[in-house]
């Protein structure tokens, strides 16, 4: 993967592309919160000699940490800017937990740009799908893991999103570049601009679900059984795999991907 830099509105946005002339089709992976890139490493294997792939780290997180914004719409605009550094028209986007956010943030702002959305172990963005009290829980997520000491709380995260050892150590390999104050910070941003955010969206793209069978983080398994049947789209439920599913089961979320990808 070749290490790039996006400028956008006075900040540096890191971004790793693989490309050949060849390949027409790109697939572009955004990571969840507190993780960056490196957590789509089963994919870039996989897909490399298939497609082209773009990976970026987002705002406040892996080489990107110094980059305040935070924004969903601005992330959208990064995603396109990206892609018009690159001189790609059409893309395939992929996004993990709240990566899944800039990815229909996208799809509604440039539906012309966009082949198709794969969403994995995400949520939609929607007023009706969140109640009161899950408003309350998110916005005040970052409060309660302030309680816990910085080694329990990376321990408690990798452990509760991961079913297998690679997904785990993966994690648990990820959180050493941040600080706890970077974990909180990261997760209070997103959380609260999630909800000043959230509104009502029309996705025009095919879309196709996956979630990790054991996934227990927050109310992601009941959203996209919701979300599946609003879209009449397919729902993958990813054997052996909690919320990082893409790790977990890899080979199962890879062939998902690659049908997806080859129909459209």
């Amino acid at each position: 993967m070749q290490h790039k830099i996006l400028d956008y509105q006075k900040n540096t946005i890191h971004y790793y592309i693989n490309k050949k002339e060849n390949f027409n089709k790109t697939i572009l992976f955004t990571h969840g919160l507190t993780a960056n890139y490196s957590m789509f490493e089963k994919q870039v294997e996989y897909f490399k000699e298939k497609y082209n792939i773009i990976l970026w780290d987002m705002p406040l997180h892996g080489n990107s940490k110094q980059c305040n914004l935070i924004s969903y719409n601005n992330t959208a605009d990064i995603i396109y800017n990206i892609m018009k550094a690159e001189n790609i028209k059409n893309i395939f986007l992929a996004g993990m937990s709240i990566g899944g956010y800039p990815c229909q943030f996208f799809a509604e702002k440039y539906p012309d740009n966009i082949l198709g959305f794969i969403g994995i172990d995400t949520t939609p963005v929607g007023k009706k799908y969140y109640s009161n009290l899950d408003k309350w829980f998110i916005k005040y997520t970052s409060f309660f893991a302030n309680f816990f000491p910085e080694k329990v709380l990376k321990k408690s995260m990798a452990k509760s999103i991961s079913k297998t050892q690679y997904a785990y150590e993966k994690m648990r390999n990820i959180y050493k570049i941040y600080t706890k104050v970077d974990i909180i910070k990261q997760i209070d941003r997103y959380y609260k601009q999630f909800i000043i955010e959230n509104k009502d969206i029309t996705i025009k793209c095919p879309v196709v679900l996956i979630a990790g069978e054991y996934d227990k983080t927050g109310k992601v398994l009941h959203y996209s059984k919701e979300w599946a049947k609003d879209l009449k789209t397919n729902l993958y439920i990813i054997k052996n795999a909690a919320h990082f599913s893409n790790a977990d089961n890899y080979k199962e979320v890879n062939d998902i991907i690659d049908k997806f990808v080859k129909t459209l």
